[in-house]
């Protein structure tokens, strides 16, 4: 009976073994699972970090980019294209490719600013002759209107260094086409005031109770001498004020002085007035020029423009009176030009112009004639 305790050992340790093999296998299966969560974990942990890291490198190339924009100079600027149905002799009904002006600026420093405006007029072409670099067709215009250094250490006062707008009056400050109801400006406008000065300029801002005045002085070379220099040894003087007396209305005055390149003595006042009521815009100039030629009697010329504009949601309807009297010694010269405008704002810094204007001629010997101008403006930026 020796055997019975060994076989009912044998039978329990069957049994014993029989019943572990179950939670043994349900065991090695759950660690199994949990090792395979883990190997999932830890490739989710690589791709979070690689994520990571890769914004990383993106944030610092934003701050890169950001950095390098920060760094490049402002650009802006317009451009307008017109078709012209002319009366006047010698012209031709035309497409044009009036302007295509880009303004460049740039702060320096806290205090010091550059800025520059190139116009590129009827679409300049030039081609050289190569065998002797000389120009072999050219047309257009290429004309740096604008260039200076700027010091502005105040808000209140600044000084242009270089070639800036003539401060004189209104329209030749703010004659910008995106801005302006027309294409064709005022008699006046580069006839009795130079429409750039090369020289310096200094910009002054004085409140005065509730009125604000703006005063410019400079000196420069006088009109008709390029930036490379004074055809004659004299200098130009001038000055503008401005007084914005209440909201919406503003008035000023402007004086110039030159001996020009022909030797004559001139000196030109000027004063301007401009009202803006809610939706109605009125301006107007009077320029005055007192010319001494050194061989010729003295003689004044003259001019006055009126313009009215009334903005009607999207459209704009102008209209303006033009008169220049070229000398007070000589009878019958006078011009006059009559001008009626539709602007549509087609979309932001996009304008859609319509303009008639009759130009007529107190001498009779020279034709009266019509114009109708068609123009889409566009601005880049902000000018």
């Amino acid at each position: 009976m020796r055997s019975a305790p060994l076989i009912i050992s044998i039978l329990l340790l069957a049994a014993s073994l029989a019943a572990a093999g179950p939670g043994r296998a349900a065991e090695s299966n759950r660690l199994d699972a949990v090792e395979t969560q883990l190997q999932e974990l830890r490739s989710e942990n690589e791709n979070l970090k690689k994520r990571i890291d890769d914004v990383e490198i993106n944030d610092e190339e934003t701050r890169q980019n950001v950095s390098g924009l920060a760094n490049l100079v402002d650009v802006s600027g317009y451009a307008d294209v017109e078709y012209i149905a002319t009366g006047q002799p010698g012209q031709n009904n035309k497409f044009r490719i009036h302007h295509l002006s880009l303004f460049f600026s740039k702060n320096i420093q806290k205090q010091w600013r550059f800025f520059s405006e190139i116009e590129y007029e009827d679409a300049p072409r030039m081609e050289a002759a190569t065998a002797n670099d000389t120009v072999n067709k050219a047309q257009g215009v290429i004309f740096v209107e604008q260039m200076y250094i700027q010091y502005h250490p105040k808000f209140d006062w600044d000084v242009r260094l270089g070639r800036f707008l003539t401060p004189a009056g209104y329209w030749g400050i703010y004659h910008y086409p995106p801005y302006v109801p027309t294409q064709t400006y005022p008699l006046f406008f580069k006839v009795m005031f130079p429409e750039v000065s090369d020289g310096v300029q200094l910009r002054k801002s004085v409140p005065l109770g509730e009125m604000n005045i703006d005063a410019n002085v400079y000196v420069t070379n006088g009109g008709g001498n390029s930036g490379n220099g004074d055809r004659n040894n004299n200098k130009a003087v001038g000055g503008r004020l401005n007084f914005d007396i209440i909201s919406g209305l503003s008035a000023g005055a402007s004086y110039y002085r030159e001996k020009d390149n022909l030797d004559s003595l001139n000196s030109t006042y000027g004063a301007h007035l401009v009202l803006t009521h809610r939706a109605i815009r009125v301006q107007s100039e009077y320029i005055k020029r007192r010319n001494k030629p050194r061989t010729m009697p003295a003689f004044n010329d003259a001019s006055w423009y009126g313009q009215v504009s009334y903005d009607i949601d999207r459209w704009t309807i102008a209209g303006r009176y033009d008169w220049y009297d070229a000398s007070d010694k000589v009878s019958g010269n006078s011009r006059y030009r009559a001008t009626g405008a539709i602007d549509y704002h087609i979309a932001h810094n996009v304008v859609g112009k319509a303009e008639f204007s009759r130009n007529t001629f107190e001498n009779p010997l020279l034709k009266n004639y019509n114009e109708v101008i068609f123009s889409v403006v566009a601005a880049i930026g902000d000018l």
